[in-house]
């Protein structure tokens, strides 16, 4: 009778944080696909030919919206942490500047590539993931990781084959945008570890530095255009769309931290295919998006080898932690047969 209430307790906690986590996943895949459609509208129909610029207004809501809600009290910094510039600059900036890099260059795919045959290129994500944490001797590859990132490759390759109206340009920024992506997650794993940042928090220092890089590059590349082209009145002539993009922007980035917060790194990509899926499926039943039964192929053989190299991630972690734990028994028992002596 004693332990019925805590059970009931903890069941009701383990319950309203599942029903977070969906809330939180449904989310995410609502404002990604809203965001991925509204920003090939205003990139390729609406004629606002700035990617970066594009993008960079998530990034701005992102920093304003965490900055408003810190400085007012509603979020707390962790005091404890080392925030100061020096650590910033050289902890912060270099992830910032392979997410602007990212940002950037997947965004500028939308101008080349359709919609449909952009999603079937994100199958191709574990590749480049696995390819880049292996070279910089962050993991080291499994034979069933291996086996599933052959599988995706095949399946990806396939489907770039069937394309109708493929274009190189598109899929070399594509996997340069990919390529950056890991490069990031790579040298944050690297430099900040186990440090883990609350969901406000970790947009409040982690968008300016984004923002800044991708600032660089318009100023680069699209800043003269910009002006030339008049693109501004472009933002006010339509602002609820350019508003929408930057407030979609906002939840995507705040909501893919609470999915991965909520449930793991490992579902958040599961997830994430899932939703691939279903914009390709709307792309092509809603907006007319041409696909051949050979890219058909080729995507579900991609989705084969995405499954082959998730269970190969789970099996490997399984046997790290096994290892773990057998040199901790070791470490326990040379410790006693020490004490023996």
């Amino acid at each position: 009778r004693i332990g019925r209430p805590t059970a009931t307790m903890s069941g009701r906690k383990e319950g309203k944080h599942l029903i977070m986590a969906l809330v939180y996943i449904v989310g995410w895949g609502c404002a990604s696909s809203g965001l991925i459609f509204l920003n090939n509208h205003l990139l390729t129909e609406d004629g606002f030919h700035y990617p970066m610029t594009l993008c960079s207004m998530g990034l701005a809501a992102s920093w304003t919206i965490s900055s408003v809600m810190v400085n007012a009290g509603y979020v707390k910094l962790d005091k404890s942490r080392d925030l100061s510039p020096r650590w910033y600059c050289t902890h912060i900036l270099p992830i910032g500047a392979f997410a602007a890099i990212s940002l950037a260059l997947g965004n500028y795919t939308y101008l080349y590539l359709s919609v449909s045959f952009i999603q079937m290129l994100k199958a191709a994500v574990p590749c480049v993931t696995m390819i880049v944490l292996v070279a910089t001797a962050l993991e080291k590859p499994h034979r069933m990781t291996v086996l599933g990132v052959l599988i995706l490759t095949f399946g990806t390759a396939l489907a770039a084959y069937g394309e109708i109206a493929f274009q190189w340009i598109g899929v070399i920024m594509m996997f340069s945008s990919e390529f950056s992506e890991a490069f990031r997650m790579a040298v944050l794993q690297y430099l900040l570890g186990n440090l883990r940042f609350d969901l406000i928090e970790g947009l409040y220092v982690m968008a300016p530095a984004s923002f800044a890089f991708l600032v660089l590059g318009i100023m680069m590349f699209e800043f003269q255009t910009f002006q030339e082209e008049d693109g501004f009145a472009k933002i006010t002539g339509r602002p609820h769309k350019y508003f929408a993009a930057a407030f979609l922007g906002f939840c995507v980035n705040l909501l893919t931290l609470a999915v991965i917060k909520s449930t793991s790194s490992l579902t958040f990509k599961v997830v994430g295919q899932v939703k691939n899926t279903v914009v390709i499926l709307v792309s092509v039943v809603v907006f007319g998006s041409e696909i051949t039964f050979l890219q058909v192929v080729g995507y579900s053989i991609s989705m084969v080898g995405f499954a082959v190299y998730q269970r190969g991630k789970q099996v490997q972690a399984k046997a790290e932690e096994r290892e773990k734990e057998m040199d901790g028994y070791e470490r326990v028992e040379l410790h006693e047969q020490k004490g023996e002596a």
